[in-house]
């Protein structure tokens, strides 16, 4: 590996004519006036051989004229711009051109902006070394990956200004000038290139891709060939880095999978003119299958137990390009037993999907939007589930496609879930059960977490989720709130999560106990499910869930020998943004949203407390109004002293009484009666018939 240059700023014209293979066809009249000393004629030809180039395919080719329009909002997730998309992609990417030709970055997301400088004098900057826990490397990280060069292209085609060409020529010079990669851990398990200007492998592969794709628009056609040249140049300084990995060991990380397996792979496939690429292509092809037998179950579910992370991150940013790009060039990626795992992935997305356009916020970051990924599923395997989904979320609102069953259970997958329906306008419920974790950097301490939606309208999640992830510094008490239990809709032990969030804070990954569900049984009416965990090593937490279509559901929160303090456990609940809730007396509240009611009953709680965790602000919320509330149902057992172990029980009626008249027929007193009555049997079968009513 000491062949392999290092130092970007000592990048020159030979190094690529050198790397390419001039013997083939395509490319004789480069190596006609390279061999005769012409560097400008040769640098013109192998510009023009890109422009013209038909053997290898992308996934959308504008480098023909008249000029035409980019439209990325049909396939979102061929373009690295799709982090954090929130709605149009073109959108987004027109409004970050824009931004760019005022030297404004737009962060994916449109989460916030950073202003470079009329002369790009406040370029973003993050030490590794030094800037840790100071604040959030996410700005920098993005930066280097250059989605903006994909701004500017869809701008461009967009608009035709000849401006867009001006600017993208001047941010070509100036983004090598400020950020040239000089390797400082030349190692082959390298996770960082280089520290001091953090640039780790992840971001190299994502600004490698970016550039290649900028070859299938007009831009680099359009400015000056030395320019164009440049970029193709850089492109190979990026790409050959990669080939320090090739004495790696294996990890089981999706950051290992992107790159060691796919970015040599995507390399080898778009850019097979440069025979260390071509070389690629067997390795990189093998550490991408190994990476879904091992990190993907047959159930379905993924090592990061996070959605976003899953579907968004290693399907929809990654594997995806692996895939789609080598069916289109017609190259061998998957195994049958690969194939199998992805598709098994995409029924189970297809199960999960809420009424709603997002993703519940399960593990790291935001729920990422759901049409995409299954577009995803119908693009890469043609898979029906998702097919006759995303048909009906598109075409049909009121569509309940059959061939999808309402429940899904699996502590292997990592999830239980249930629903009315299909609709749009659906009751649905997740909860966070798995067994065999490992450990997870993109896991949370979210044990038996519940997720609610009636007729359509997200009660309970994770609100905070995708703003502290994206907000939050290295080695801070917020960042170990975020993955602790406190920030999740389960059972703190005497109002305590099972260890302090500063164990949380600092580094990568978490070690998540197991929730084995125990019992479980569907019904044309509903669900049961038993499930628990030991986390706290004195106390068990088992949670009972019966879930009515129609009508709601019932809670059974038991805390086996929760009776070691007098300190009271909490059953905590996170506010959906638009929830409205209101106290009617001590023991229940009425919850509205959008028109939807549900009025929430409890047998034996001793408070309960709507508060706002103000400790958010302002570091990552600039104002209390921004956050969600919180409610609290504090708990205990009997006073009796004598008993020795003693399971502490909270139950829970949450009832949809949008259609009627709450105080009206049964009362709150006759309804707090009925649920003493058939929560002890909540796990019969005819429990669903005699669910409580209005």
């Amino acid at each position: 590996m000491n062949n392999i240059p290092g130092d970007e700023t000592l990048l020159t014209d030979n190094q690529l004519f050198e790397a390419l293979d001039l013997n083939l066809p395509g490319l004789s009249e480069v190596k006609y006036n390279w061999a005769r000393g012409n560097a400008a004629l040769a640098k013109k030809a192998l510009v023009k051989y890109f422009e013209q180039r038909t053997q290898v395919t992308y996934f959308y080719d504008c480098r023909s004229l008249p000029l035409k329009r980019m439209e990325p909002d049909e396939l979102p997730y061929a373009y690295q711009s799709s982090l954090g998309l929130r709605g149009s992609l073109k959108d987004f990417c027109l409004q970050s051109g824009r931004s760019m030709m005022e030297h404004r970055y737009l962060l994916p997301g449109a989460r916030r902006s950073e202003d470079l400088g009329p002369s790009y004098e406040n370029m973003i900057h993050f030490n590794f070394l030094k800037d840790q826990g100071k604040r959030h490397r996410h700005s920098l990280d993005m930066f280097v990956r250059g989605q903006f060069f994909e701004a500017l292209s869809v701008l461009y085609h967009e608009e035709g200004d000849t401006q867009v060409i001006a600017t993208f020529t001047e941010l070509v010079h100036k983004f090598f000038e400020t950020y040239p990669l000089i390797v400082e851990d030349p190692s082959a398990g390298a996770n960082r290139f280089q520290y001091t200007e953090d640039r780790d492998a992840m971001s190299v592969g994502w600004l490698t891709i970016v550039l290649i794709s900028l070859f299938y628009t007009r831009l680099p056609y359009e400015t000056d060939i030395d320019t164009a040249f440049d970029l193709l140049k850089h492109i190979w300084f990026l790409g050959i880095q990669f080939k320090r990995f090739e004495e790696d060991g294996y990890r089981p990380y999706n950051h290992h999978m992107w790159e060691r397996g796919l970015v040599p792979f995507l390399l080898s496939i778009l850019l097979p003119e440069i025979p260390d690429f071509r070389a690629y292509r067997e390795r990189g092809a093998g550490i991408v299958c190994r990476h879904i037998k091992e990190d993907f179950n047959e159930d379905g579910g993924y090592s990061e137990h996070s959605i976003a992370y899953w579907s968004g991150a290693a399907i929809g940013e990654m594997l995806f390009r692996g895939i789609y790009l080598a069916n289109l060039n017609e190259v061998p990626l998957l195994d049958e037993e690969s194939q199998q795992k992805i598709y098994a992935s995409f029924s189970l997305l297809s199960m999960l999907t809420p009424p709603g356009p997002l993703y519940p916020s399960l593990g790291d970051n935001g729920g990422p939007l759901a049409d995409p990924i299954l577009q995803l599923g119908i693009k890469m395997l043609s898979h029906p589930m998702c097919t006759e989904l995303e048909r009906a979320r598109m075409l049909q609102k009121d569509a309940d496609p059959e061939i999808l069953p309402r429940d899904f259970c699996s502590t292997k997958a990592g999830f239980l879930c249930s629903r009315s329906s299909y609709r749009h306008d659906g009751n649905y419920i997740l909860m966070s059960a798995k067994t065999g974790c490992g450990c997870s950097g993109h896991n949370h301490m979210d044990l038996l977490s519940l997720f609610l939606t009636f007729r359509g309208q997200a009660f309970i999640g994770e609100p905070y989720t995708d703003k502290l992830y994206h907000s939050i510094r290295m080695n801070s008490e917020l960042r170990g709130y975020m993955y602790n239990m406190t920030s999740h809709n389960t059972v703190l032990a005497h109002g305590e999560p099972v260890l302090p969030d500063c164990v949380y804070a600092n580094k990568w990954g978490v070690y998540r106990p197991d929730t084995p569900v125990t019992e479980y049984w569907t019904d044309p009416k509903g669900i049961y499910v038993k499930a628990h965990h030991d986390a706290y090593t004195y106390c068990r937490h088992t949670r009972r869930i019966l879930f009515h279509r129609t009508r709601g559901l019932i809670i059974r929160d038991e805390m086996e020998r929760g009776n070691r303090r007098d300190k009271p456990h909490i059953q905590r609940w996170h506010l959906e943004p638009g929830t409205v809730c209101r106290i009617l007396n001590n023991y229940s509240v009425l919850m509205e949203k959008n028109g939807v009611s549900l009025l929430w009953i409890w047998t034996d709680c001793c408070d309960i407390r709507l508060w706002k965790n103000t400790s958010l602000c302002p570091e990552i919320y600039g104002s209390e109004d921004m956050l969600a509330p919180i409610l609290d149902v504090s708990f205990l057992g009997p006073e009796d002293k004598k008993v020795d172990i003693g399971t502490i029980t909270l139950d829970l009626l949450i009832l949809d009484v949008t259609d009627g008249t709450w105080s009206s027929g049964l009362g709150l007193h006759s309804l707090r009666t009925k649920l003493r009555e058939q929560a002890p049997a909540m796990d019969e079968k005819l429990s669903l018939e005699c669910f409580p009513a209005l």
